[in-house]
């Protein structure tokens, strides 16, 4: 059956946008995209009238933890959860995301292959939810960044041989945990989790099987051995240096170059205000440091002209499912990047990173029709 999707703005998710538009949407895939003067309604074709809506692609958010609660504690909390108590969230956090407009994810690190049944459930619509795709597990060393959940690897072989459980277990995608974390104590935020040679292993392997590589930065030293190794998409990317943070020039440059894609990753931890919710985190004063040179580092990557993905790490601490819009709202109102390039980030150039951009993030003809009102 068709539908005609009527709406009094239109905004493609590629920076285009049409007034007074319409969208002919057939067996789930847009055919038509133009003004309602162009689409007038056929016979036996349902007509959906959004009146003074705007008609938009559905968001993507390339950096979610569906197996986490997104509470203030959340971290902690999934270091004693169970397998059926994250199995629970994962199918919570779902069914939130489509509620809220978000309508595919990148899950990037649940445990073991928990969030690889939950995109295989919807995809059999056995329960409502985003498109995901789903790395699985990621990998960390002994101890490392969130190593309750992850799974461990230590040496390059070892990095190679869990690409491989990760791939022949269902996985879309190889995330690797390319440095500590906040989030993990006894981790080190500022200090690389691997050599290039493991980094290497990894990506290697995954793109030898035809899989995209997103790795968890923070410092500029393991920014720079996940570029040189090759990784797809650089997750945080928070430039963390002894004494603060700040972008390196050459290597943003290189980053820009190679098309590596910069997935921000930016938990409400960073631009929620009071910073109270996040004191079992870091203190207030280090948080508070931080927040000027980050916000700064976000405004010059999005002007050198890097594929950035505004992804909201959500499911993380102080963190929800459902928080992509207020991240997006904060980047243009708080930072000042242009509202069309937020958008893009969060829907056409997201579902490019993750692997989805041939079917959907925008509205043009043949692709699905993920379409939400606004």
């Amino acid at each position: 059956m068709a539908t005609l999707i009527k709406g009094n703005r239109l905004l493609d998710g590629k920076g285009g946008a049409l007034n007074n538009a319409a969208v002919l949407v057939e067996d789930g895939r847009i055919v038509a995209v133009g003004s309602q003067e162009s689409m007038p309604a056929e016979p036996g074709v349902e007509v959906i009238d959004a009146g003074g809506k705007t008609v938009m692609p559905g968001l993507v958010d390339a950096h979610v933890h569906l197996v986490n609660t997104g509470e203030t504690f959340s971290a902690r909390d999934a270091r004693t959860a169970t397998d059926d108590e994250m199995m629970i969230l994962a199918v919570k956090n779902a069914q939130l995301a489509i509620r809220s407009g978000i309508t595919s994810v990148r899950d990037l690190g649940g445990k073991g292959f928990l969030t690889v049944s939950v995109r295989d459930a919807i995809s059999r619509g056995v329960i409502p939810g985003p498109r995901i795709v789903s790395c699985g597990a990621a990998l960390t060393i002994t101890g490392g960044q969130s190593y309750y959940k992850a799974m461990v690897a230590d040496t390059a072989e070892e990095m190679k041989k869990a690409a491989r459980e990760l791939i022949h277990g269902g996985a879309d995608c190889v995330k690797i945990f390319g440095s500590g974390g906040n989030a993990t104590p006894g981790s080190n935020p500022l200090a690389s989790q691997y050599s290039l040679e493991e980094f290497q292993a990894a990506t290697g392997e995954a793109h030898r099987l035809g899989k995209h590589v997103a790795a968890h930065v923070h410092p500029t030293t393991a920014i720079r051995l996940a570029l040189e190794a090759g990784v797809d998409c650089l997750e945080h990317c928070t430039w963390l240096r002894p004494g603060g943070l700040g972008i390196d020039e050459p290597l943003m440059e290189e980053i820009v170059n190679r098309g590596t894609y910069i997935s921000l990753g930016l938990p409400s931890t960073w631009y929620r205000v009071p910073l109270d919710e996040i004191q079992d985190i870091m203190d207030k004063e280090g948080r508070e440091e931080l927040l000027g040179p980050r916000y700064e580092s976000i405004r010059r990557m999005f002007e050198s002209g890097a594929k950035v993905v505004s992804s909201s790490d959500a499911g993380s601490t102080a963190t929800r499912i459902d928080e992509l819009g207020l991240l997006l709202e904060f980047l243009v109102n708080q930072l000042e990047i242009p509202a069309q390039t937020v958008i893009t980030s969060a829907t056409s150039l997201a579902a490019e990173a993750i692997g989805l951009g041939r079917e959907t993030g925008s509205l043009e003809v043949g692709k699905k029709a993920d379409i939400i009102l606004v």
